[in-house]
């Protein structure tokens, strides 16, 4: 009872620390700032094109990559948050309602979604998962049939068609899905929106940090 106990407190905490996570999401869309400014050259107007960027530097780098983790967190605790209906801090709790705060939770999933896509725009995610997908179809398949059919040639082939089928149409969906949040990531991380979500981000945070109460309450 003790552990699980202790592990319920840990997988409360980053609901309940909801805050302060929308405050880091805030840091993180600096890091975008920086990062597209730097890539771009410029602030507004972009004065290079995409052949033409430059290396961003090491550091600016490395922060962007450090939001994959901070965006997976703040997805799951916003999730979490709204399935336990807990308040995004204790301050929230004891000022406005012991509830999730909706503005709060949503904003940590959009923040949290651009985290975790913006350092990974470049990688072939559709293709990768599609073959995990195929890969992993044909091996339930497998390992469901009898052994008599398994060691047939013919059927090897039916096996590998299915995969290939299976791998090429999640290839496709997750290309539109992963296409259409990297859209987003792409405009929230345009300098001038980036340094509007910081501010959002820093003013949300901490009124329900401090004040008890988010925007969407005034």
């Amino acid at each position: 009872m003790a552990a699980e106990s202790l592990w319920e407190s840990i997988l409360n905490w980053f609901p309940e620390s909801a805050a302060w996570l929308l405050i880091f999401g805030g840091l993180i869309a600096i890091t975008w700032l920086g990062y597209e400014r730097k890539r771009k050259k410029g602030f507004i107007r972009i004065k290079t094109e995409d052949w033409e960027e430059t290396d961003v530097s090491k550091f600016l780098r490395i922060l962007s990559y450090l939001g994959i983790a901070l965006g997976v967190i703040m997805i799951w605790s916003a999730v979490v948050g709204m399935i336990n209906n807990i308040a995004p801090s204790f301050e929230y709790a004891d000022v406005t309602a012991n509830d999730f705060d909706w503005l709060t939770s949503i904003s940590l999933i959009v923040v949290g979604l651009v985290c975790l896509m913006k350092p990974i725009n470049d990688l072939p995610w559709s293709g990768l998962l599609g073959l995990f997908a195929g890969i992993g179809s044909a091996i339930i398949i497998t390992l469901s049939m009898p052994e008599e059919l398994v060691s047939n040639p013919d059927y090897k082939w039916y096996i590998l068609g299915f995969g290939a089928a299976i791998a090429t149409a999640v290839g496709v969906a997750i290309k539109f899905w992963i296409g259409s949040i990297q859209t987003i990531s792409k405009v929230l991380s345009y300098p001038p929106v980036a340094l509007i979500v910081a501010v959002y981000c820093f003013v949300q945070g901490f009124m329900v940090l401090g004040l008890g109460y988010g925007l969407a309450n005034l």
